[in-house]
């Protein structure tokens, strides 16, 4: 789960060319920087940790409606803002999409990026921390189970 924060904290303070709006950060010399040098759709990538990570350990018919309803928007959602984007910016789209991958750290592994750790701010990555932390203490009140149950 903390993964999947850090994915979530990083696309909501992370400008990104994915955004609503965020189409003229494509123009940009380097339009991939940060946590879109690791994935371009950290946020989805998020949604499908958080979700995969609650169905597995939940199981029940609920939570497969719910949480599997979340991971299949978040594994089939990045296809189509792809040929979304790509319809609307061209070439700029198609360039950082060529910097950039759908799954975490492919790019980076492919040659396509280098990770430069820097980039994504060290506060970022506190807040993801905390919040994280955050949410578990105070996950059995707003949803009545402990994740720290054993």
């Amino acid at each position: 789960m903390l993964v999947a924060f850090f994915f979530v904290v990083l696309a909501f303070t992370t400008p990104n060319p994915t955004a609503v709006g965020g189409g003229a950060l494509l123009t940009e010399k380097e339009p991939a920087k940060g946590i879109q040098r690791i994935t371009r759709h950290p946020f989805l990538w998020g949604v499908a940790l958080w979700s995969f990570t609650h169905l597995v350990l939940n199981g029940d018919l609920a939570s497969v409606i719910f949480f599997g309803s979340f991971l299949i928007l978040a594994v089939g959602g990045p296809f189509s803002i792809d040929l979304k984007q790509k319809k609307v910016f061209g070439d700029p789209w198609n360039r950082f999409a060529a910097l950039t991958s759908n799954v975490p750290f492919m790019a980076i592994v492919e040659g396509r990026n280098t990770l430069k750790v820097g980039e994504l701010g060290w506060w970022r990555v506190v807040l993801a921390v905390v919040l994280y932390g955050f949410f578990l203490h105070i996950h059995k009140t707003l949803f009545g189970v402990s994740p720290l149950a054993m």
